[in-house]
């Protein structure tokens, strides 16, 4: 069930982060190089940028207190990354197509961990 809950949410957080109006760039370069983006709901990226979009290494926090710090592919979340969530909990591994795809980590508030390989969010097991 909690995979389930985990799978929704993180498609609302992508979904909802894709549609946000941007404010624009607030320090740097976001062409082609290093810079920080606000957008509307107060959402910011700070990292590399490649002809406008997010690539490379940068990090992306929500004003509700979720933090995602690693790569970027084409503005996706892609490559090897952490999600933070509120409560402490966190993801740590392999992304692509914004989603927990590969090798990776969940580890709950309390301590509690869950290994393997992902597929679209989901553990496979």
């Amino acid at each position: 069930m909690k995979k389930y809950l985990l799978f929704i949410f993180l498609s609302t957080l992508i979904s909802t982060s894709v549609f946000a109006r941007s404010t624009g760039c607030k320090e740097g370069n976001c062409e082609n190089g290093y810079g920080k983006w606000v957008y509307t709901d107060k959402t910011t990226y700070e990292g590399e940028w490649v002809k406008t979009k997010k690539q490379g290494q940068g990090v992306e926090t929500w004003p509700n207190g979720y933090v995602y710090e690693g790569e970027f592919q084409n503005s996706v979340w892609s490559g090897q990354g952490i999600l933070t969530f509120p409560d402490g909990s966190k993801y740590e591994g392999e992304w692509a197509n914004g989603f927990m795809n590969g090798q990776g980590t969940f580890t709950w508030s309390d301590g509690t961990q869950k290994e393997g390989i992902w597929k679209n969010g989901k553990l496979q097991e």
